[in-house]
């Protein structure tokens, strides 16, 4: 897989998570942290504004593979590694009061998106000179 199809599928699954914590907050919720806190207004509103995040980063990434090079790919790629970055943090800050068989899986998403992303911002940068 090269660069670029990394980036789409990178992309891609950003969208889907995207669509999914936008459209299906409750049920997105209540599969990682439980019912309860799945029937909270202020954490349905928090996973849309999330879900919106990432559904708008993944479909910039998408529009800026279109082109030729690569230079317009890795401003994209960069904004989801740091969004991933900050999802890294905020999940280490949050530790101990998560589930704690979920705990590891979710940074583990937010971290290995970030070195995803960054890797993509690194490679695609290197390919557009």
């Amino acid at each position: 897989m090269n660069e670029r199809d990394l980036a789409r599928s990178y992309a891609g699954g950003r969208i889907a998570i995207g669509v999914l914590l936008l459209l299906f907050p409750r049920l997105t919720v209540k599969g990682l942290w439980g019912a309860e806190a799945a029937g909270s207004p202020p954490v349905m509103f928090l996973t849309r504004l999330v879900g919106v995040r990432d559904a708008i980063i993944g479909a910039g990434a998408i529009a800026a593979l279109q082109g030729e090079g690569t230079g317009a790919v890795r401003p994209w790629m960069s904004y989801g590694a740091a969004a991933d970055a900050v999802d890294a943090v905020a999940t280490l800050l949050a530790y101990k009061h998560l589930p704690k068989r979920k705990r590891f899986m979710l940074l583990g998403a937010a971290a290995g998106g970030a070195a995803t992303g960054a890797y993509l911002m690194t490679s695609m940068a290197d390919e557009a000179h």
